[in-house]
């Protein structure tokens, strides 16, 4: 147990070229720590920051008494397409809804046709359906054909898939049909994670909720590791406070939440700096203002009114709509670390690509050149 009179909160925020670490104590002013992301582990960074914290600012471990964490782990992994393999279970007759996706479309006349759904989650070999109905008033039509899913579920993982979603037609009304394939799935591969669509989007609209079921398979697997390995760090390094998580909309979840529905952490880091805005703007006797998050990789920019930050329903990534609430961010792809870059025609451009923490900023020394 943290000694109380010297009790302290952590809040450490990894971007991609530095890792941030603010240690605030009762009584004293707030620290602000600065260290280099460690871009194969970002995990790693945090750790390190536990001993800058011993060194450079007297914290001991056991002095800490709440660890909250910003991450962008599940963005990046959809931005770098590094997420998991997965594979897709439909209802018969659904399981191109994720390719098909609907009829708005951003670039009407461009020439270059490119996709404009995320196929590249469950390309058309790793999309499977099994025989199952469930009318729209909730009742079961056509039951689970069980052995359908037995095989399905056989055939992604031989396949190579380390997560399965499950998305029935109108599965938010009466989600029967997809806890039982996760039942199936389980006991017969118990290493694989399954996302169920009742359980992460339960509502209608077949292509969103598709999507954002995708998505969250995606990066359970990437989230998971990433968390044990982390954990299991600041076990090592004698932290007894409880990880903690922001999420998409600026609230706190335990790592188990975390790992259960890891889409809700998109634009997680974000977020936090957004909630500490509006904390600023409100002490500060401006309940309405616009922040500004510049860091290496890009700029964030926000909204907040009467000292709250705007929520949206839904948000998008890399161009995806993915149905989960978070903080209203507007992402820009120039930051501090940003490369220039002449096109095809000699123009010059900035960014989105950036130094990163490796070889990092000009302006840092370790640009290179």
């Amino acid at each position: 147990m943290p000694d109380l009179s010297r009790a302290v909160d952590i809040g450490v925020d990894i971007g991609g070229t530095f890792t941030d670490i603010v240690c605030r104590r009762a009584g004293e002013p707030m620290r602000i720590l600065k260290i280099p992301t460690t871009r194969g582990d970002p995990s790693e960074a945090v750790l390190d920051a536990i001993t800058h914290l011993a060194g450079d600012l007297g914290v001991a471990a056991t002095d800490i008494a709440r660890f909250l964490h910003g991450t962008t782990i599940a963005t990046n992994a959809v931005l770098e397409r590094k997420g998991a393999r997965i594979g897709l279970i439909a209802s018969e007759g659904f399981r191109d809804v994720l390719e098909i996706g609907y009829q708005l479309r951003q670039d009407l006349h461009r020439i270059m046709l490119e996709p404009v759904t995320p196929v590249f989650l469950a390309p058309g070999a790793q999309r499977k359906e099994v025989r199952e109905q469930v009318s729209a008033q909730g009742e079961i039509v056509v039951p689970l054909d069980e052995e359908a899913v037995r095989r399905a579920a056989a055939e992604l993982v031989a396949d190579g898939v380390e997560a399965i979603a499950v998305c029935y037609l109108f599965a938010f009304l009466h989600p029967a049909h997809e806890q039982r394939t996760r039942e199936l799935i389980e006991a017969a591969h118990p290493g694989i994670a399954v996302s169920l669509s009742s359980e992460v989007d339960p509502t209608f609209r077949e292509y969103e909720r598709t999507v954002v079921t995708a998505f969250d398979a995606y990066m359970k697997p990437i989230v998971g590791r990433y968390l044990e390995r982390l954990e299991g760090g600041l076990r090592a390094a004698r932290v007894t406070a409880p990880l903690q998580i922001m999420q998409s909309r600026g609230g706190l979840a335990g790592t188990s939440v975390a790992r259960r529905r890891p889409v809700r952490l998109f634009l997680s880091g974000p977020a936090a700096g957004v909630i500490g805005g509006a904390i600023v703007g409100r002490s500060s006797g401006y309940p309405d203002l616009i922040t500004i998050d510049v860091g290496g990789t890009s700029s964030d920019i926000a909204l907040v009114e009467g000292g709250e930050p705007v929520i949206r329903g839904q948000g998008s990534i890399a161009g995806f709509p993915v149905r989960v609430p978070m903080v209203d961010v507007n992402a820009i792809g120039a930051g501090g670390g940003s490369i220039a870059w002449l096109d095809a025609a000699g123009g010059l451009r900035v960014g989105p690509h950036s130094a990163g923490s490796d070889p990092g900023p000009a302006c840092y020394g370790r640009g290179g050149g």
